[in-house]
């Protein structure tokens, strides 16, 4: 018997369509119901076995749902709570964005303190997007935060974090706050670097085009990812990761001092910490 009944999903890019495909394969639930803006993307889903069913507007879904999942970009998110308000204010639901404490405060505001949500965030992905580019077994042994508020169902957050559990990822539980603090430096920060350092390519790209290694496309990779999606994870996030850049700043500040004074002994010791905390991670 399924963990669960029927589980709507709300986006099928590569997140949504890869809960899809696991919740599906591992069995979690009878029935994965999906909907997403384009008719193909839900008809392709459907065709290669994603999903079970589709609906073509998010309010029957909602209506027809035991349980489910946001995967949105943040702006279209808020949207969607409204007619979870309007349609079906008691079900159990997720969402899977990088941002929590704006969506967790939106959904207080547009539901109300009793609503049952909690917030989660897969640290998985890709920098590749849409249906096309979903992945088998993409949430087994990454790290999934779950961010329960005072105000949380406790049923409703056994219930989310069986969920990730039975996806075979590993499950953490943070405040909010913290969790948009963190991932401002570990996710946030590099892709608005990465992002700027882009930018001081296209602008002389005349005299770089050629010059481009292996180097420089491992270390953009990130670059080619949905510049919606990071647009509304900038804007929602922007204290954190301001506060973020004026550390990165801080270091790159003290970095061209000992360049400037040609200081060899503590460029290397710069460089050598670096290195060791980089190694440190795996």
């Amino acid at each position: 018997m399924s963990d669960f009944k029927k589980i709507g999903i709300i986006g099928l890019g590569v997140i949504g369509g890869s809960l899809a495909l696991e919740i599906k394969k591992r069995k979690i639930a009878e029935k994965v119901i999906g909907f997403s803006r384009k008719i193909k993307t839900m008809e392709k889903a459907l065709k290669e076995g994603i999903i079970d069913e589709f609906y073509d507007c998010p309010e029957k879904l909602i209506e027809n749902t035991d349980f489910l999942i946001l995967s949105t970009p943040i702006s279209a998110l808020y949207n969607y709570i409204k007619i979870i308000k309007v349609t079906n204010p008691k079900i159990f639901f997720t969402d899977v964005a990088s941002v929590k404490k704006v969506i967790c405060e939106n959904v207080e505001k547009i539901i109300g303190e009793n609503s049952n949500f909690v917030g989660s965030h897969p640290i998985a992905g890709s920098e590749k997007s849409g249906i096309e580019n979903i992945k088998d077994g993409l949430f087994e042994n990454k790290i999934v935060i779950i961010t329960p508020t005072k105000n949380t169902n406790k049923n409703v957050k056994k219930k989310v974090k069986l969920l990730w559990e039975k996806l075979g990822s590993k499950v953490y539980i943070m405040d909010p706050e913290q969790h948009d603090k963190i991932l401002g430096f570990t996710s946030h920060l590099p892709h608005l670097l990465i992002y700027t350092l882009l930018s001081v390519g296209e602008k002389n790209k005349e005299i770089l085009k050629k010059f481009f290694g292996s180097g420089f496309f491992d270390t953009t990779r990130i670059g080619k990812s949905n510049p919606e999606m990071w647009t509304d994870i900038f804007l929602e996030n922007k204290i954190n990761i301001l506060d973020w850049t004026k550390k990165f700043e801080d270091e790159i500040n003290k970095l061209k001092i000992i360049l400037k004074r040609n200081e060899r002994e503590k460029l290397y010791k710069f460089l050598k910490r670096a290195k060791i905390f980089r190694e440190s991670l795996e």
